[in-house]
């Protein structure tokens, strides 16, 4: 499945890619909200089933950075009407909270964390038909676009899915993050600076490789405690020099003055 699925991304990301640069504006990073599926005519039908063209779900696509050119960007999309994109080279986060009907999504509440700042308050639109998604958003008077497609993944992916050890390191080898999740959810984990982290994992109901989590950081220079969502799947992010083609976690999480972001892999094989 990795393979046949780094390959459709790199056809979508030709085809994405032809639509952004004729597209004007100075910085991209948006993202999409929640749809609940609702079946057709029989009583047994699962009021949980995600449409075809519906914005639930984990994408991967491409996006403007603030400096005029492009990045990848994974955005995840939750039927309790949260969502993140977070982009590989940056990190730059933006998280919302909106409304949706069918395919299209709006929202009047959300947010950019570039670095250390952050803007709060803007708009935000997406559309998504069959296995692709656009969309922009409007912060601080300035519009971004994105252009992503869906990852797929099995059906109903569970916590021991996403059970194992996951680890992030610096291209110098200067810094290093480690992640371990239980088959119950919880999480444990370190980085060289000392940090110490805890939380939890739980399960969204009508939407796979999605979850909640909670995620404290304690013995750092900033202790925190974030909530948000956490993605799975295999994002073909840049990683120590090639493609990644290993199952990976993209976290975005916030509080109500700063938002924490980051990508962890599982280990090589």
């Amino acid at each position: 499945m990795k393979s046949s699925l780094t390959s459709y991304f790199k056809n979508t990301k030709s085809r994405n890619l032809s639509t952004l640069k004729s597209t004007s504006g100075i910085c991209v990073i948006a993202c999409a909200l929640f749809l609940t599926g609702c079946g057709g005519g029989s009583s047994n039908d699962n009021e949980d089933v995600v449409q075809p063209d519906s914005v639930l779900g984990v994408w991967f696509g491409q996006a403007t950075t603030l400096e005029g050119g492009q990045d990848n960007v994974v955005l995840a999309v939750s039927p309790e009407g949260k969502a993140f994109m977070f982009s590989e080279a940056s990190h730059d986060t933006l998280i919302a909270h909106g409304s949706a009907n069918e395919n299209l999504f709006s929202s009047n509440d959300t947010m950019l964390y570039p670095g250390a700042a952050m803007t709060r308050y803007g708009s935000m639109q997406a559309t998504a038909v069959g296995s692709s998604l656009d969309g922009s958003a409007t912060v601080s008077g300035r519009t971004l676009e994105y252009s992503v497609a869906k990852v797929e993944s099995k059906a109903d992916v569970s916590l021991s899915d996403i059970a194992g050890n996951y680890s992030a390191s610096r291209a110098d080898g200067a810094y290093t993050r480690s992640f371990a999740i239980d088959v119950d959810g919880i999480i444990s984990g370190s980085d060289t600076n000392g940090c110490l982290y805890s939380g939890a994992v739980e399960s969204i109901n009508g939407v796979d490789a999605i979850f909640n989590i909670t995620v404290k950081a304690e013995v750092c220079y900033n202790d925190f405690e974030y909530k948000g969502l956490l993605a799975y799947g295999v994002f073909p992010f840049e990683y120590q020099n090639s493609i990644n083609e290993r199952e990976g976690i993209v976290i975005a999480a916030e509080e109500p003055s700063k938002a924490y972001s980051f990508n962890q892999f599982s280990p090589q094989d």
